[in-house]
């Protein structure tokens, strides 16, 4: 009896530990109004660890000071930085650099184009992400429990069935 409940509380912790980042990347930039996003390069290592899933918090750019980690609009693409500059003339930009690069950004950003501040990293969760959307990786997470679930209602069902003949 107490192997069994054993059995089940490591299930049920397992269940949460993979459960919980989903539900922190779903939840969070509800509330905040901003996004998740799966880092992708290690421009910002090792801060942010390549793999990491990062939660951006709407921001006025007018807030945001040297030192802070912002995501903001290249072009088509998505980039999170650290601000080494804020750039005052009247107007204000942004200059940025990755943690990992030696030399800063190319470009300068302006506040139109920042997206939010970084409020959350979850090092190498974005890795499992990534896995669950390869052909192994649905086998991994949709078919390997569903074929669990339905081999143990069968067992279940066969037992009953046993116990009403016998």
């Amino acid at each position: 009896m107490v192997r069994k409940i054993v059995k089940e509380v490591i299930s049920v912790l397992i269940v949460i530990a993979l459960l919980s980042p989903i539900l922190i990347c779903v939840v969070a930039p509800f509330f905040v109004g901003g996004f998740f996003s799966v880092v992708m390069s290690g421009s910002m290592e090792p801060a942010i660890p390549v793999g990491s899933i990062v939660v951006v918090r709407k921001v006025n750019a007018e807030d945001v000071k040297v030192g802070d980690v912002i995501a903001f609009r290249t072009g088509e693409s998505r980039v999170i930085h650290r601000v080494i500059e804020k750039v005052e003339n009247g107007s204000f930009y942004f200059r940025t650099k990755g943690d990992a690069n030696e030399d800063p950004d190319p470009w300068i950003v302006q506040p139109d184009d920042v997206c939010g501040a970084l409020m959350l990293t979850i090092p190498y969760y974005g890795y499992l992400i990534w896995f669950a959307g390869t052909p192994i990786g649905v086998a991994v997470f949709i078919l390997v429990p569903a074929i669990i679930l339905i081999a143990n209602e069968v067992r279940n069902i066969l037992k009953y069935r046993k116990g009403v003949k016998g």
